[in-house]
C-alpha cells in the first residue's frame, strides 16, 4: 500500500511539475517583455523606480504575510476537512488583510520621507502611496495561491499565475506604447487589474467552494504561530541577502546603477526557473508523503529533485554568462550594458541559492524554522558587510559578488544540517562533477562559436543558445546514466 501511495504521487509530481514548468517558462517569457517596454521607453531613473517596488514589495510581503503562506502548505497538504481549512483561510486573511491596510496608511502618511528611502528623492512619493496597493494586491494574491498549492490544484494556480503576470505586461505595453500614459497611471491601471483578478480568484475558489466559516476550534493556533512566526524574520533575512545590495547602490552609487545592476540580475535570474518550479510543485508532494509517515519516500524524491536541477543548472551558468552582453543587448539599449563578471556572480549565486531553497524542504518538514532563521542572520550579516566593502571599491561587480559569497553559506550550512539529521540524505557529488564536465566541454565550443561569429542579433543568439543545448545534450545522450534519457523514461 505504501509503495502504491508513493507511485501515485510521483506520478502526480511529475504531471504537476510538467504543467506549472510550461506555464512558468511562458510567464517568464512573456514577462521578460517588461524590460525592453521599460528600458527602450523610459529613463534609466523610471526603470529604476519599477526595480525598487518589486523589491521593496519583496521585502514586506513575508512581514504582511506573517509566514503563512508556507504554513498553510505545511498543515493542508492532503486535508480532508473543509471546513478546517475554510476557517483557517479566514482568520490568515483577516490578519493579513489588517497589516496591509496598516502598510497602506503608512505609506500615505510618510510618502514623502519614504521616497528619499525608496528611490534616492523625495520627488517620487507618489509611486509610494501606489506602492502600498501593490503591496496589497501581492500579498493577497500569494496567499490565496498558497491554500490552492496545499489542495494541490497546480493546474489552476499556475492558470492564475500566468494570467496575473501576462496581464501586467498587457497593461505596461498598452499604457507606455499605446495610450502614452505617465508611468503613475499606467502603474495604476496595473494594479487595479491584479486586485480584480484576486476578486475573481477568492469568489470562483474559495467563497463558492470552501464557505465562510470563522471557527476558532478548527484552528491549531499554537502550531501554526509556532511554525510561521520564525519564518517571518527568517524571509526578511534572505531578503535582505538577495536584494539589500539595490538599496546599497542606490545609496552608495545612484539609481541608474540600480537599472543597470537590476538588468543584469534579470538576465541570471532565469535560472531562478529551475529551482521555483521544481520547489513550488515538490513542497506539498513531500509533505503529504512525510504527514502520511513515509519519510524515506519523501527524501527519495527530494534527492532525485536536487539531481534534475543541478543538471539543468550548471549549463544554463555557462549560457548566460557567455552571451550576457548579447542577452542585455536584445532586452534593453547600451545603457544597460554590464561586464560578464556581474552576470557571472549573479548567475553562479542564484543557481547555489536554488540549492538552498530546495534543501530548505527537509527542514521544514523536521519543524527546524529557528535553526533556518539562525543560518539567514549569519547569510546576511555578511551579506552587508561584503556590501558596504565592496560596492565602494569595485561598484556593483561587488554586490554581484556578495550576493555569491552569502547564498554559499546558506547552501553550505544547509546542506550540512540536512546531511547530519537525514539518514538518508545524499548530496549528488557524482552528479555535479559528471555535469561540471559536460559544461566545460558545450562552453569551448561556445567560445569558439564567440570568437568567429558576431553575436548581435536576437536570431543569431537564439542559434547559439540552441547549439549550445544540441552539444550538452548529446554528451548527456553518450554518457551512461544519461538523465536525458531517466527523465523520458519517467515523463
Amino acid at each position: 500500500m505504501k509503495d502504491e501511495t508513493i507511485s501515485l504521487s510521483a506520478s502526480s509530481l511529475k504531471k504537476d511539475t510538467l504543467f506549472y514548468g510550461i506555464v512558468v517558462i511562458a510567464e517568464r517569457f512573456v514577462s521578460f517583455l517588461i524590460i525592453p517596454i521599460l528600458t527602450k521607453n523610459l529613463s534609466q531613473e523610471f526603470y529604476g523606480v519599477w526595480t525598487q517596488i518589486i523589491v521593496t514589495v519583496g521585502l514586506l510581503s513575508p512581514m504582511v504575510l506573517v509566514g503563512f503562506s508556507s504554513t498553510a502548505v505545511r498543515f493542508l497538504a492532503g486535508e480532508k476537512d473543509s471546513q478546517k481549512v475554510s476557517s483557517i483561510f479566514y482568520w490568515m486573511s483577516a490578519i493579513v488583510l489588517s497589516i496591509s491596510f496598516l502598510m497602506i496608511v503608512i505609506a500615505l502618511l510618510f510618502g514623502s520621507a519614504l521616497s528619499k528611502v525608496m528611490f534616492g528623492n523625495r520627488y517620487l512619493y507618489r509611486f509610494v502611496y501606489l506602492f502600498g496597493f501593490f503591496l496589497l494586491a501581492d500579498v493577497s494574491f500569494n496567499l490565496i495561491l498558497s491554500f490552492l498549492r496545499a489542495q494541490k490544484k497546480i493546474k489552476t494556480l499556475s492558470v492564475y499565475y500566468f494570467l496575473k503576470n501576462a496581464g501586467r505586461v498587457i497593461v505596461l505595453a498598452l499604457g507606455i506604447l499605446l495610450f502614452r500614459f505617465n508611468f503613475f497611471y499606467t502603474v495604476t491601471s496595473l494594479v487595479a487589474l491584479q486586485l480584480g483578478l484576486i476578486i475573481f480568484m477568492y469568489v470562483k475558489d474559495i467563497f463558492k467552494k470552501l464557505g465562510f466559516n470563522l471557527y476558532l476550534k478548527k484552528v491549531p493556533w499554537k502550531k501554526i504561530i509556532c511554525f510561521s512566526l520564525p519564518l517571518v524574520p527568517c524571509a526578511l533575512t534572505i531578503w535582505g541577502n538577495n536584494f539589500a545590495d539595490r538599496y546599497f547602490i542606490l545609496h552608495i552609487l545612484n539609481i541608474k546603477q540600480v537599472s543597470i545592476y537590476a538588468v543584469a540580475y534579470s538576465v541570471a535570474a532565469i535560472i531562478g526557473l529551475l529551482y521555483s518550479i521544481l520547489g513550488f510543485t515538490l513542497y506539498p508532494h513531500i509533505t503529504e508523503l512525510w504527514n502520511k509517515g513515509d519519510k524515506n519516500g519523501a527524501v527519495d524524491m527530494f534527492n532525485k529533485t536536487v539531481g534534475y536541477y543541478l543538471f539543468f543548472a550548471l549549463p544554463l551558468i555557462a549560457i548566460l554568462t557567455i552571451f550576457s552582453n548579447p542577452i542585455i543587448m536584445v532586452l534593453s539599449t547600451s545603457s544597460y550594458l554590464s561586464s560578464w563578471q556581474v552576470v557571472f556572480w549573479l548567475a553562479l549565486g542564484i543557481s547555489i541559492f536554488g540549492l538552498y531553497e530546495l534543501n530548505l524542504f527537509p527542514m521544514f518538514l523536521e519543524n527546524k524554522t529557528f535553526l533556518i532563521f539562525i543560518i539567514s542572520i549569519a547569510a546576511l550579516m555578511m551579506n552587508v558587510v561584503l556590501n558596504i566593502i565592496m560596492i565602494p571599491r569595485i561598484g556593483i561587480l561587488g554586490a554581484a559578488i556578495a550576493t555569491f559569497i552569502s547564498n554559499a553559506t546558506l547552501a553550505f550550512l544547509t546542506i550540512m544540517n540536512n546531511a547530519r539529521y537525514i539518514s538518508s540524505y545524499t548530496f549528488p557529488w557524482k552528479i555535479v562533477f559528471k555535469v561540471a564536465s559536460a559544461t566545460s566541454i558545450m562552453c569551448l565550443v561556445l567560445f569558439a562559436v564567440g570568437y568567429y561569429v558576431d553575436i548581435n542579433n536576437f536570431s543569431r543568439l537564439f542559434s547559439a543558445v540552441i547549439l549550445g543545448m544540441l552539444i550538452y545534450g548529446a554528451i548527456d545522450l553518450l554518457s551512461k546514466n544519461s538523465f536525458l534519457r531517466q527523465l523520458k523514461a519517467n515523463l
